[in-house]
């Protein structure tokens, strides 16, 4: 969804000022966390940047419009709330299973084009859908690793947000505005994406090296009754430093593989969630820890303990992602089974 004056025979007045972040997001899931996204973002990188919605002149075609600013974007930052699959029209149908859906039309054409970066971002507790949620022409939104906010840690989430996209913009030029026709913008597009790809598979033997920066985490299990005392004991650590409630406390114990390469000395924050399977509410959130790969390609086993509420029949799961050294990029995801306390 956009809002811009429409100036189809002119230019913007210089090329460091157009908008190159798209701000997709329901009005009715998530205005307004898109719309403190917005002020942030201008915030951090300057007023102008990105763009989302906020009113539209009479007589403007929405979907050229929309199209036209789409086609000059570096950037669609998909807004995901509790609610965004599941809000329905008038007459009871999902609205995200309607191919003329605003919101579905924009993701859809910003995953087309190769040279648009498309960021799932997660508010309100929502978490990612599954691809047998998604209509065909948005699964591939599935394989995007997305960025969470939360109202806890916003400052945090939206500077670690910031620097991604600030590093994304620095990456690449601002478009120029063409009047190419469709046919022949999509043609240079696939020529320059061919050329990249010849580039970068003839790097290696230009010279000599390839390196390569790649992290897994995979096989998570769960002790769904243990005690933080127990966790200590099994970890072979002292339970000296801390209280006898907080000894007592019950959780689980998540345990995973991971494998991590190219990351050799760094240290790689790990962050876990909690969340209510039914409602997607996230309910606890766990401290920073890192993991320091020791080798340039690195694999072993990690766990942690997570406090998990008692006395309800709710199901729960844990979510955890792992980031790159500057905390910018999520570079792996994992989300164990469901299960109840």
């Amino acid at each position: 969804m956009l809002i811009a004056r429409r100036t189809p025979v002119s230019p913007p007045p210089t090329a460091a000022s157009a908008h190159r972040i798209f701000i997709n997001y329901r009005r009715a899931d998530s205005g307004g966390w898109a719309r403190s996204l917005h002020d942030n973002v201008d915030e951090r990188l300057g007023r102008g940047r990105a763009f989302r919605d906020v009113a539209l002149e009479a007589g403007v075609d929405y979907h050229e419009h929309v199209e036209s600013l789409l086609d000059r974007c570096d950037v669609l930052l998909a807004v995901i709330g509790k609610r965004w699959m599941t809000i329905t029209d008038d007459e009871g149908n999902r609205r995200l299973d309607d191919p003329d859906d605003l919101v579905r039309r924009e993701i859809a054409r910003a995953l087309q084009r190769p040279d648009v970066q498309v960021i799932p971002v997660l508010v309100d507790g929502a978490h990612m859908p599954s691809e047998r949620q998604l209509p065909p022409d948005l699964k591939p939104l599935c394989r995007r690793q997305a960025y969470e906010l939360t109202d806890s840690r916003w400052e945090y989430d939206v500077e670690s947000l910031s620097r991604r996209l600030s590093d994304l913009l620095d990456e690449k030029p601002p478009r120029a505005w063409s009047k190419a026709r469709p046919g022949r913008i999509a043609s240079s597009a696939a020529l320059l994406v061919l050329g990249a790809f010849l580039l970068l598979a003839l790097k290696p033997l230009l010279d000599g090296s390839a390196p390569v920066k790649a992290a897994e985490l995979r096989n998570a299990t769960l002790d769904r009754d243990i005690s933080f005392g127990q966790y200590l004991d099994r970890k072979h650590m002292s339970r000296e430093s801390y209280t006898a409630p907080l000894l007592a406390r019950q959780g689980a114990l998540v345990t995973f593989d991971f494998r991590i390469e190219g990351y050799k000395d760094k240290r790689l924050p790990l962050r876990w969630q909690l969340f209510d399977a039914q409602t997607g509410d996230q309910t606890k959130q766990g401290s920073d820890v890192s993991i320091i790969p020791t080798a340039d390609i690195d694999q072993a086993s990690w766990d942690f303990w997570v406090p998990v509420p008692r006395g309800d029949d709710r199901r729960y799961f844990v979510q955890l992602q792992l980031y790159d050294d500057r905390e910018a990029v999520p570079i792996g995801w994992l989300r164990t089974a469901t299960f109840r306390p």
